[in-house]
């Protein structure tokens, strides 16, 4: 994280402010939890594993207080070096002292085991106060979720004693509901951020999202892993904004399955991810995209420094 910057410390009251990660497993709910806090679909949403890569802040806002959520990848260890990169990148959250607090969030759906003994393990050697959120109760009754609890705290002692929470981030009250349980972790601070940002980052990274999200959405099975998606240019005009793109794939048979028969493929992801980009800048949006074979860029080191996955 960057070293925090205060825009201002006027307030007619108290002001509380706070950085807080998100972390957890994939797929354990972190993203639809920070869409519902914010009450939009910022970050990507999917049933694939490890949908998100990089880190993201969501910004919180009410009249006294202010909390920047950043949004983690999913804690796995994978067998390419993005997925180490990805891997150290969520765990030093446990330790950035730009962090004020760490919500770790436990998927109640999936047995535990060894991805989450050592998620557990580096949470408790955490130097930030840890509030432990149990996800997914949507899909057991309230005995089963109590004994799962129950079942977590004997598995992982030196967490029992940590503030908790029981929700189900894709109700849509569990926002509310969160941010009520948390307001009062969050200490006496500045405001970071202008009251009505709802993230710091730019249209070029959402670009680069929107596009890996319809990858996602018309691929399968291993492609969607094996993409990088470069934004190349991005030209802001007053009625279109003008993006090239380029997309990394590892085999020229990826690269048959992105493009499609006769572009069917390739074309559909285009047109979806310039809808969400004419809905996130309010213009109309044009989008070109070229698909270029990368072999084994998850392991190149120097390759994955430039796209921003390794400091």
């Amino acid at each position: 994280m960057t070293e925090k910057s205060p825009v201002t410390t006027e307030s007619t009251g108290e002001f509380h402010s706070g950085f807080v990660a998100i972390i957890g497993r994939p797929n354990s709910g972190k993203s639809t939890l920070l869409n519902s806090i914010l009450g939009e679909q910022l970050a990507i949403v999917s049933p694939m594993p490890q949908t998100t890569q990089k880190n993201m802040r969501g910004i919180y806002n009410e009249e006294n207080l202010q909390i920047v959520f950043v949004d983690t990848p999913g804690i796995h260890k994978g067998k390419h070096q993005l997925n180490h990169e990805m891997y150290n990148v969520s765990t030093s959250m446990l330790k950035d002292s730009g962090v004020d607090l760490v919500i770790y969030i436990v998927d109640m759906s999936r047995d535990f085991g060894d991805e989450e003994d050592d998620i557990a393990t580096k949470v408790e050697r955490s130097v930030h106060p840890i509030i432990i959120l149990f996800n997914k109760v949507d899909q057991m009754t309230l005995p089963e979720a109590l004994e799962k609890q129950d079942l977590f705290k004997k598995r992982y002692p030196e967490l029992a004693e940590k503030p908790q929470l029981m929700l189900s981030a894709i109700n849509e009250t569990s926002g509310e509901v969160f941010i009520n349980f948390l307001r009062t972790f969050i200490p006496v601070g500045p405001q970071f951020y202008p009251a009505d940002d709802l993230t710091d980052a730019s249209l070029r990274f959402f670009a680069a999202e929107y596009i890996r999200k319809e990858i996602i959405a018309n691929t399968h099975e291993e492609v969607p892993h094996a993409c990088y998606v470069e934004i190349m240019s991005y030209t802001e005009g007053e009625d279109v904004h003008q993006i090239t793109a380029d997309i990394h794939v590892e085999s020229t048979g990826q690269k048959a399955i992105l493009i499609g028969n006769k572009g069917a493929t390739i074309s559909k992801i285009r047109k979806g991810a310039e809808w969400k980009m004419r809905g996130l800048s309010g213009v109309k949006c044009k989008i070109e995209l070229f698909v270029k074979v990368t072999k084994h860029w998850r392991d190149k080191k120097g390759f994955l420094k430039e796209a921003g996955f390794a400091e």
